[in-house]
């Protein structure tokens, strides 16, 4: 640290009349003794004169003291209002009055009165920037609501009063399908739909009827980042006051808004969780929120749902879940298996659906049930995908050498289709097997073809110069424009099992099938038609067109080389039978 001057020291505690005053004393005796000096030089020069003092000493010391204390004293007594301005003006500074005129004419020196216009200003200044800082830092500019920090704040304060006598309760709304709403009215027009959602839920808090009303005495509803609110009510009381709240929430959004003159319907989803029982911190209360939300997402997609421990325990296991997926991916657990499709018209195996099966290293054999939608969520679907696209390559290209012309039908998933490199990624297993192309089927699901045509079509045409075919997957499940899709370069249409296996139970079915099979002959296409279990369903879907079938009826999913033993054992011996029966075909029994 900087040492003070000496002088700096000596006036550090002193008033500014006190240093006034020492210095017109010292500044007394200097110009006595220079006065002094002056007169009894000139006296001895011009006289001839020894030197010395025409007056006494006592009477020129005593004309000193006289000198140094009325100088001092006026300094003194002249430095005093000047003390006064400064206290007064340091008075007024501290004060939190803004008022520039008032007693403005009451400093007397016109520098103060300056310095203290332009003092005031800027304060009024930075106070009205404070002001806005503090706005924007606890608000949401987009909805005018409280944002996250302010939430935190008042939960910090409020929540430590909640006991299991009169709980509190926090909800996390999140907006259903925010990202396709938002391309439904234009990437630009995101904040508005929240601006909209948040005028909606406030309204239906204000319209709760009592005694539920009573659980939003002391609430605050604060907006989030991105489509999310949460709701905090200290006085929650109880849980059917709590859900009386959520339904009212949720029914608010049962009519659709007007955004930019046009219709959009949005639906809210939350999780609930109540306090101090399932929470005791505001961190506990978002993480415990999103626990419950989460598993809406993973059950119904929409809906509210309070918080429990079990979810903790089923997030915990779906996370390890989730890690020995990741393991799985690394170590290449996953394989395909083959399930074989047959020409009706020649009984032929004509093709193969590559299928992926996860077995764990003990053995159990997982669903793709349960292990697809994890791995879409943990964005490993394209790790996996891209592994059942090389092993079927491998395998077609096996049954390419041993003579058999079978094509082999790979699933594109919506992640893969969504990335920029699927075409390089398809063109290099090829490369890698050396398939033949035109021995490789691509397929996607109706719902991708219709929401991306232009993708499609992009990402398919340097395939389709090289021979690959595309399928439309589980057609007849979406909502389609059909200008769009005859407008897609399809090969063949796969009729959904739901409506194959609908065939001898819902007499509105096979007009469904007779429907898509009609459709594909007068577009040229081919027919596939999934999940065929029993000779009746062959039989109309032969005599009906249908190009193709496959399901147990033949097959199961096979391995690879159990496929290729199929392939060499399998004997169309019946092909034409009027029957349509499997046992016209030689094949092993599996």
């Amino acid at each position: 640290m900087k040492q003070a001057s000496l002088i700096g020291r000596l006036t550090g505690s002193l008033t500014i009349p006190a240093f006034a005053g020492i210095a017109g004393g010292v500044l007394s005796i200097f110009l006595f003794v220079l006065i002094v000096a002056i007169e009894v030089i000139f006296r001895t020069r011009g006289e001839n004169t020894p030197v010395g003092f025409s007056v006494p000493v006592p009477v020129i010391i005593a004309m000193l003291l006289f000198t140094i204390i009325t100088s001092a004293s006026v300094c003194y007594l002249l430095a005093r209002p000047l003390q006064d301005v400064f206290l007064r003006f340091t008075a007024y500074m501290l004060s939190t009055r803004g008022d520039v005129d008032a007693d403005l004419y009451s400093l007397q020196f016109p520098e103060l009165r300056r310095l203290r216009v332009a003092t005031t200003r800027t304060v009024r200044k930075l106070k009205r920037e404070n002001d806005y800082l503090r706005k924007i830092a606890y608000r949401d500019s987009r909805t005018g609501l409280p944002n996250a920090i302010a939430a935190e704040k008042r939960i910090g304060e409020l929540l430590p009063s909640a006991s299991f006598e009169r709980p509190a309760a926090f909800i996390l709304l999140d907006i259903d399908r925010f990202a396709h709403l938002v391309e439904q009215v234009g990437a630009g027009h995101g904040d508005m739909m929240i601006h909209a959602a948040a005028q909606r839920i406030s309204k239906a808090l204000s319209d709760v009827p009592d005694p539920s009303a009573s659980a939003l005495r002391g609430s605050m509803l604060a907006a989030l980042t991105a489509d999310q609110f949460t709701l905090f009510m200290p006085n929650a009381g109880s849980r059917e006051h709590v859900i009386a709240i959520a339904r009212a929430i949720r029914n608010a959004f049962n009519e659709p808004f007007t955004i930019l003159g046009r219709p959009v319907t949005m639906s809210l989803s939350g999780g609930i969780v109540m306090a101090p029982e399932d929470a005791d911190s505001p961190q506990k209360l978002m993480q415990n929120a999103k626990l419950a939300l989460r598993l809406v997402r993973n059950e119904s997609q929409s809906g509210f749902r309070f918080f429990t421990p079990r979810l903790t325990r089923i997030v915990q296991g779906r996370y390890r879940f989730e890690a020995e997926l990741r393991d799985a991916v690394e170590n290449r657990e996953f394989k395909a298996v083959f399930q074989p499709k047959i020409d009706f018209a020649t009984g032929r195996i004509v093709g193969a659906e590559a299928l992926a099966r996860w077995r764990r290293s003990n053995g159990k054999l997982i669903s793709p049930a349960a292990f697809i939608p994890v791995a879409e969520e943990a964005g490993l679907i394209e790790e996996i995908g891209k592994q059942i696209l090389e092993a079927a390559c491998e395998a077609a290209r096996t049954w390419e050498l041993e003579g058999h012309d079978v094509t082999v039908a790979v699933n594109v998933s919506p992640s893969q289709f969504q990335r920029n490199d699927l075409t390089e990624t398809v063109m290099g297993a090829l490369r890698r097997s050396g398939l033949h192309p035109r021995r490789l089927e691509l397929e996607i699901t109706e719902s991708m073809a219709v929401s991306d045509p232009a993708r499609v079509a992009e990402f398919i045409s340097p395939l389709r110069a090289m021979g690959t075919k595309l399928a439309i997957d589980d057609f007849g499940t979406g909502h389609s424009n059909l200008a769009t899709l005859t407008q897609l370069p399809f090969d063949v249409f796969k009729i959904d099992r739901q409506f194959v296996s609908a065939l001898e139970t819902d007499r509105q079915a096979p007009a469904i099938v007779e429907m898509i099979l009609a459709m594909a002959e007068t577009l040229g296409l081919k027919t596939v038609a999934e999940g065929v279990e029993t000779t009746k369903q062959a039989d109309f879907l032969r005599r009906r067109g249908c190009t193709m079938a496959q399901g147990f009826l033949y097959s199961p999913g096979l391995p690879d080389q159990a496929f290729l033993e199929l392939l060499r054992a399998w004997k169309p011996l019946g092909a034409n039978d009027e029957t349509g029966s499997p046992e016209a075909f030689q094949a092993p029994r599996r």
